[in-house]
């Protein structure tokens, strides 16, 4: 059987190994060879049906009593299409006039309950922050210890300040820690200057390592980049 070597982007992103030069595959080989690639393949396939499935089904039970309602019977399908339309007129309602004051108003009338204003002014940074232009949003990716010092964890950058100390300012660092595999949930931590550690990871390869636990992961060199050598260091 002719095994013509492939890269690691001739073969979608998966890590195949090329067989080596001069050595012929068995039948056994070979179907195992292929077997391993359609599981790496179809893992993340099978993962997002079943994710699929279950919000659909999730919001076509909470839409069947409407169904039934209106055509005396469940209506396959019919939750996600009230879903669909919901959400494109919250959209149009979002890039009106007055539609803005209607939102704005949901808005303060969330603020005024205690427990669901944290819920829902937390979910709408977190998701602002995501949306919208990450360069800006988060500033860096850098390394903090927690839960405790001999550990490190991906967080992003939101901000950088000063605080008042006996001994005069001292800088600090406010970060966002995300959790996997969902990133849009983490901790607010804030650290001094001298605790984190920076990386060389862009925004994008640092949220792909968390969703996907690390198994995604930026090289080496990029998550712990080498440190400067000092100026007057002599080579």
């Amino acid at each position: 059987m002719d095994e013509t070597p492939r890269t690691e982007s001739g073969s979608m992103g998966l890590p195949i190994r090329p067989p080596e030069p001069g050595k012929r595959l068995t039948f056994f080989g070979f179907f195992r060879a292929r077997f391993v690639t359609g599981l790496l393949v179809s893992f993340p396939l099978v993962v997002t049906l079943f994710f699929g499935r279950f919000l659909f089904d999730l919001i076509d039970r909470w839409a069947d009593p409407i169904s039934r309602r209106l055509f005396d019977r469940p209506v396959p399908g019919f939750g996600a299409a009230v879903f669909v339309v919901g959400v494109f007129l919250l959209g149009v309602l979002a890039h009106n006039v007055i539609g803005r004051r209607v939102l704005q108003f949901g808005e303060r009338l969330f603020a005024r309950i205690p427990v669901l204003r944290a819920v829902y002014t937390g979910t709408r940074e977190v998701t602002r922050a995501f949306a919208g232009n990450r360069a800006k949003s988060f500033r860096r990716v850098v390394l903090v210890p927690f839960p405790n010092e001999n550990v490190w964890a991906v967080a992003f950058v939101t901000t950088e300040f000063e605080e008042a100390t006996p001994d005069g300012p001292r800088r600090v660092t406010a970060v966002f820690m995300p959790t996997t595999p969902n990133p849009t949930t983490g901790f607010f931590l804030v650290y001094p200057a001298t605790a984190i550690r920076s990386t060389d990871m862009s925004v994008e390869e640092a949220i792909r390592m968390v969703i996907s636990g690390g198994l995604v992961s930026a090289s080496q060199g990029r998550v712990f980049p080498a440190a400067p050598a000092p100026k007057d260091s002599v080579p």
